[in-house]
Order: C-alpha cells, then sequence, then structure tokens
C-alpha cells in the first residue's frame, strides 16, 4: 500500500510553492514516502532554495515544515555515493531496487519513471496511490500489505484484541511468522514489535505465555529484534475494544476483519490513517493510558529466545 520515492532535493526546494505543494501530497497516510537520498536529504533541500534565492520568511517556512515532516522522509537503506551527482545515484539505486519514480528536473533522468514536480498529481499514474483496498487473509499476503510500514518504522504496535498464539484460537501465528521472514531481510533494522490484546479469563497466565511464545517464535526473530506482548482490559463505561491496527511513528493501518490468516476465500479491508490519528491510537496502548488499563504483566521475547515479564 505504500511507495517509495524518490525526490531530487533541487527539484522540490527551489521553489517555494512547488515545495509547499510537493511535501504535503507524501506520508503513509497518503500512501507516498519520499526516500532519505542521500541521508542529509533535508539539508540538501534547505540548500537548494538558499542557492535559488528562496526569501528568508519562505526558507523558515521550508525548515520548519521540514522539521515537521519526519513521517514523510524514510530510511529506505538505500546507498549514496557523495563523488556521484544525485541524478547518478538515484538511478543506479533504481537499478537495484526500483522506486515508484523519480521525480526531477525536465529532462535530467532517463527512466521511463522520471517525473517532473509539476506532473504530480493524483491523475498520473506513476504518482497515483492506494489508499484502501481488501487485502486475502493469507499469512503471506497480509505480510506483503504490512511489510513495507513495518520495515521502515522504528515502533510498531500491533492491536488485534483477539490477537493469540495458541493455533485452536486463529492463525495468528502464521502471520506474525510471515512478517518476520520479510522483516529479516531488512539490514540494519534493531526494533519492538509490540503486541496489543484483549484479556480474557481464559487466556494464559504471563508465565505460560512468555514459555510457548518463546518456543513458536525462536530463530525467527531477526538480530536485534523483540516481541512484547500485552494484554488490555476495557474501563467500565470507556471505549470498546474492538477494532484492529497496525500502527507506527510513521503512521498506521486500520484492519477490518483482523490479522488471522484464516485462508484465500475471505478478504480484510486495510485503510491507511492520517498521521496524528494514528499517534492518538498508539497512546491508548502506552503507559499511563487513560482509555484502556493493562493487565498483569508484560511478556518480552528476545531473538536468542530469552524472555522477561515486566
Amino acid at each position: 500500500m505504500l511507495s517509495e520515492y524518490a525526490v531530487e532535493p533541487a527539484a522540490i526546494g527551489a521553489d517555494w510553492r512547488t515545495f509547499k505543494d510537493l511535501i504535503d501530497r507524501f506520508g503513509a497516510d497518503k500512501g507516498r514516502l519520499i526516500s532519505r537520498l542521500p541521508a542529509k536529504w533535508e539539508k540538501k533541500v534547505i540548500q537548494a532554495a538558499k542557492e535559488a534565492g528562496v526569501p528568508d520568511v519562505r526558507m523558515s517556512s521550508i525548515i520548519e515544515r521540514l522539521s515537521h515532516s519526519k513521517h514523510k522522509v524514510v530510511d529506505f537503506n538505500r546507498d549514496y555515493d557523495h563523488e556521484a551527482d544525485w541524478i547518478g545515484n538515484a538511478l543506479r539505486e533504481h537499478g537495484t531496487r526500483p522506486f515508484k519514480a523519480i521525480i526531477c528536473g525536465a529532462g535530467k533522468a532517463a527512466s521511463a519513471e522520471a517525473m517532473e514536480p509539476d506532473d504530480c498529481s493524483d491523475a498520473h499514474p506513476l504518482f497515483r496511490a492506494t489508499t484502501s483496498c481488501d487485502v486475502t487473509r493469507t499469512a503471506d499476503e497480509i505480510a506483503d500489505a504490512l511489510h513495507t510500514l513495518t520495515a521502515v518504522s522504528k515502533e510498531v504496535d500491533i492491536v488485534d484484541p483477539y490477537f493469540d498464539l495458541r493455533p485452536a484460537r486463529g492463525n495468528y501465528l502464521a502471520t506474525l511468522v510471515s512478517l518476520l521472514a520479510r522483516l529479516a531481510g531488512e539490514p540494519g533494522q534493531t526494533k519492538a514489535i509490540r503486541i496489543h490484546f484483549r484479556d480474557h479469563d481464559t487466556r494464559p497466565s504471563a508465565e505460560i505465555l512468555a514459555r510457548d511464545g518463546s518456543t513458536q517464535v525462536t530463530g525467527l526473530l531477526p538480530p536485534g529484534y523483540r516481541i512484547e506482548l500485552y494484554a488490555w482490559s476495557e474501563k467500565q463505561g470507556g471505549e470498546d475494544f474492538h477494532d484492529r491496527y497496525v500502527l507506527t511513528d510513521l503512521g498506521g493501518i486500520m484492519i477490518g476483519a483482523g490479522l488471522s490468516a484464516d485462508g484465500p476465500e475471505e478478504s480484510a479491508a486495510f485503510t491507511l490513517l492520517n498521521f496524528e490519528h494514528a499517534q492518538g491510537l498508539r497512546r491508548r496502548f502506552s503507559d499511563g493510558s487513560t482509555i484502556y488499563a493493562r493487565v498483569g504483566s508484560a511478556v518480552r521475547i528476545r531473538d536468542d529466545g530469552s524472555t522477561e515479564l515486566f
């Protein structure tokens, strides 16, 4: 559901209106992310604006907007050769791992996927984005739909009131295993995957969950990853705990029928969430939440199979 774009700093930074219009079209909620190419992409945009003579008042606005666009400009682990120009780097990387499009100045990139800033509208096939779709409820299809967002995010919260690693309670484990297999191929990533579910008197204790969960995921967690399992209860007269999400520091996806891989005959609606909305939902499942109450100890499972209750 998310596409990666290479955006030339000079093409977006040299004109205030171009910058303002283009930066607002990106973000996980829009289905488009800007590749951090190079690592100091924002500084390159500011430099381009200065060299183009953008007035000070507009410069201040560009700097401020960039500071609030951390969820739009994302590190996809791209290589960058500082001895080559930006276009050369973009084309090389595109040949290795294609972008959805390369947005650059007129005539700069000899590629069918090159487009100019003025062409960036929803009507253009290279810029068209899907923000809601039906996903077949197989482990691989669900994992594919979640892969990009979870791979580039630093923090991941999986929210499903019915999430359960026990086979008799739904095929959630298959989805988790398939997603972890995809994340294992992403270099240099370390993160906690926090799983939040609703407490119930039939749920196993935290000690049993730690024991069985460790057995089920040992050898599957990429180096530096850990899984954390949290039980929550509804508060009297408060919010119902029903909706399912995958929420991250970059945004989130609302998932209609849940994350259990129930078979190719069924589908679940996946809808990208507004960034601020996603962050508000994450706070419902964080320390100090006033919406739901944490129940008992949480379980942490590390990549070496060791566990901790906390």
